[in-house]
């Protein structure tokens, strides 16, 4: 008889990083290989959906991935159980489809199996309830899926044509740059209005802020007759109309989901979406710690604020025992000691009332005892930060409640109405030690009753101007996106990215501005397709595809209703973009025979052609910046910016001549600007442009005589700098062995020369 294997249970999983750990707490009788995520997937070089087939998806193993699932195949033979444990949301759900397919699985089975987070405890309670693939879920992502490739490859077409084949149509990302447009065309037309902020100090001790006129609101008073009325009541008497206390609570905040993870990452840490994401799955897979794997996070992708039970108990427990201890709140801060932490325990953790993808928790530490600081030796920088942060706003959120007083009184005379308000606190809760971006005003209440009467002495008004809307940054994006329904959370990285890596968008100053390219693409769309472009019709789609997930709407149908609009448009679309391509439009560059060079479209993007049509003189336009408004004149202007071209790549002379005779020539590539040797095929010398001269050279401001550049002072200048440094830092104090100057993030460093045996660096002092 065959030896029976020690191992007679698979569980697949998605990433390799979980596949030890889930094997060490399941024990010798299981076996935990990974599918490195998805399988099969729809072609990459065709739409991959039939769509007089019901729009039927034709899935191929994806390039790389055949040796993987021959490996599944033969580790499923031997299994006598196998477990999907693929990621608990609708991506995850149709991995664990594909790879059941692949292996000829039976879907009534119970094979799917599900955790939130990576521990003993929900890996072995997810084992012991195993589920039914939810096909549901499934479709819901199957349909998202096939929308992005209607949309994709029906629309995008047309923008080659109309525009350049660098430019695609998307679903999602679409919408998401007609915001950034619409948004920066309200800060192009935005016309500032003078206003002044107005308060009245009575009494010479009471300040209070201008509330009402005429029994109008008022934020900013733009009416100089009605700041000429204000100001004939000065010195004069007001009467208290009204004077109460109304008690009120200040609930903490919620824990977080991924699209707040997202937003305050960003707005704390500088992090991007996607590296957000990245460092967040990371955490969620898990580090070494004390020779021990722990998941360190619940599930990174998720819309729900619920807070498990169990979890609730935990911070509770770590709250009362750590009452008396000083606690650390957001990056670096350090914050005062509270005595309020016996109180009870905030409830706030209610589910949105619809979209919240599947029954998740929010995002919280998996053991609130694994505190960053005692930990931070095990992980790196960007883990440690975004840990912190994902801790902290978790214990913040299961601490009590701010509870608080609010005196309010008004003063009127002929209609004219100030407003003042003071708080007390009656219980701190979670606002001793978290306060976010709001203090609020706190002192003793005045003895001040109706009828009282008070004597306004000073006026203090503040004259300015309105101010137009502020771009959107990734973090207050993410936010629109999430209030307009746009995508999902999962999504929003991959959709920042697009807009990006496409360049529809530039980032300045952090905000997101619209390129002329992206604002072109987002024109074309709004014209031919305005549905797609619509963001109610957008968010309703969404809805929709949540509406399939709970098994309440038929993929199908979606998909047919969908189509059938998008080819109504198509066809408009359709005559436009012969029309245009049928216009001419010609360069001011000369071909061979003196006649003007045509713009065209091929498979690599722009480039002149001769009108010969025999001739093959053409012209790459790759790296040229043309004007779309010249395009639909009919002419553009690209000579100056090809012969500047043409310079860059052959290269500018400078004055440092090397010690072989060879002159360094200033060229460009990938990184930016460098140095070569003008015989660089012979002697194979490249020289790095230190930071300071690079910037002198991207401002245009470097001195030339007789057109060379003038660089070997500033480089000289630098060398003799360093040297002195280099003399003044001396050897290594843990090796002995000398230092070099290195550059970093941060600017110029000391790093002993023994790397990687000796990991020894230094801050370069300032000190003249």
């Amino acid at each position: 008889m065959a030896k029976k294997l020690d191992k007679n249970k698979l569980v697949i999983v998605e990433s390799p990083a979980k596949a030890k750990t889930i094997e060490k707490i399941l024990g010798r009788t299981y076996k935990v290989i990974s599918s490195y995520g998805h399988i099969i997937d729809l072609p990459k070089t065709k739409i991959g959906v039939d769509v007089n087939d019901n729009f039927k998806p034709s899935y191929h193993t994806i390039k790389g991935k055949g040796p993987i699932i021959k490996q599944l195949k033969e580790a499923a033979k031997k299994a006598d159980k196998i477990y999907l444990a693929s990621d608990p949301d609708r991506e995850g759900e149709s991995i664990a489809w594909h790879i059941a397919n692949t292996l000829k699985l039976d879907h009534n089975e119970k094979n799917r199996i599900e955790f939130h987070e990576i521990t003993e405890r929900a890996i072995k309670d997810a084992v012991k309830n195993p589920k039914k693939i939810n096909i549901s879920r499934v479709n819901s992502q199957q349909a998202r899926r096939i929308l992005d490739r209607l949309v994709g490859y029906e629309i995008s077409p047309f923008l080659w044509k109309l525009i350049s084949p660098n430019t695609s149509a998307g679903r999602v990302q679409s919408v998401a740059l007609k915001i950034i447009c619409e948004l920066e065309d309200k800060i192009k037309n935005f016309v500032p209005e003078k206003y002044w902020d107005v308060k009245g100090i009575f009494d010479e001790k009471y300040n209070l802020n201008l509330y009402k006129i005429d029994n109008k609101k008022i934020d900013k008073l733009k009416d100089e007759k009605l700041l000429d009325r204000v100001k004939k009541d000065l010195k004069k008497k007001y009467e208290v109309i009204s004077s109460k206390i109304t008690k009120k609570i200040k609930n903490p905040p919620l824990p977080l989901k991924t699209s707040t993870l997202q937003q305050l990452a960003s707005s704390y840490l500088g992090f991007s979406a996607s590296k957000t994401m990245t460092v967040a799955q990371k955490l969620y897979e898990g580090v070494s710690i004390k020779g021990e794997h722990k998941g360190l996070i619940t599930y990174m992708r998720t819309d729900s604020t619920r807070i498990s039970d169990e979890a609730k108990e935990m911070a509770k427990e770590y709250i009362i025992k750590n009452k008396k201890k000083q606690l650390y709140f957001y990056p670096f801060k350090k914050i005062e000691t509270t005595k309020a932490l016996k109180g009870s325990i905030s409830t706030k953790a209610k589910k949105n009332n619809k979209n919240v993808q599947d029954a998740h928790e929010g995002i919280r530490p998996t053991d609130i005892n694994l505190i960053p600081q005692n930990i931070m030796q095990y992980l790196d920088k960007d883990q440690f930060k975004l840990y912190n942060l994902i801790w902290q706003r978790f214990l913040i959120s299961q601490l009590a409640s701010m509870k608080y007083e609010q005196f309010e009184y008004i003063l009127e005379k002929d209609k004219i109405q100030y407003r003042g308000s003071i708080n007390k606190i009656i219980f701190d809760g979670y606002y001793k030690v978290f306060k976010e971006d709001e203090n609020l005003p706190i002192g003793d209440f005045p003895e001040i009753k109706e009828g009282d009467k008070f004597t306004l002495d000073k006026l203090d008004i503040k004259e300015d101007y309105t101010k137009p809307p502020a771009r959107l940054t990734e973090s207050s994006l993410v936010k629109t996106l999430e209030a307009e329904g746009i995508g999902r959370p999962s999504t929003y990285a991959s959709i920042i990215d697009t807009l990006k890596k496409r360049e529809y968008v530039k980032l300045q100053n952090k905000s997101f501005v619209p390129t002329e390219i992206g604002y072109e693409v987002k024109t074309q769309l709004d014209k031919f397709f305005p549905n797609i472009m619509n963001i109610k019709f957008t968010a309703k789609l969404e809805d929709e595809l949540d509406e399939v997930d709970s098994g309440d709407k038929n993929w199908i149908d979606l998909l047919k209703v969908f189509y059938t609009e998008l080819q109504k448009y198509e066809e408009k679309c359709k005559s436009v973009v012969e029309e245009e391509l049928e216009k001419l439009v010609i360069s001011d560059v000369l071909d061979k025979n003196g006649k003007p060079m045509i713009m065209k479209i091929g498979r690599f993007g722009r480039y002149l052609a001769s009108q010969d049509t025999e001739s093959k003189e053409n012209i790459s336009l790759k790296g040229i910046d043309i004007s779309l408004e010249d395009i639909k004149k009919g002419k553009i202007f690209v000579k100056k910016q090809i012969e500047e071209l043409s310079k860059k790549k052959e290269g500018q002379k400078t004055d440092i001549i090397l010690d072989n005779g060879s002159r360094l020539l200033l060229k460009y590539g990938r990184f930016g600007a460098y140095l070569e040797s003008e015989n660089y095929k012979e002697d194979n010398i490249r020289k790095t442009i230190p930071k300071e001269i690079k910037t002198k050279i991207e401002k245009n401001t470097i001195k030339k005589e007789n057109d060379i550049l003038c660089l070997k002072d500033m480089f000289d200048k630098i060398e003799k700098e360093e040297a002195e440094i280099l003399k003044k830092a001396g050897k290594c104090e843990k090796c002995g062995r000398p230092f070099k100057i290195k550059n970093g993030r941060w600017g110029k460093f000391l790093a002993c020369t023994g790397y990687p045996e000796c990991k020894n660096i230094k801050k370069i002092s300032k000190d003249k």
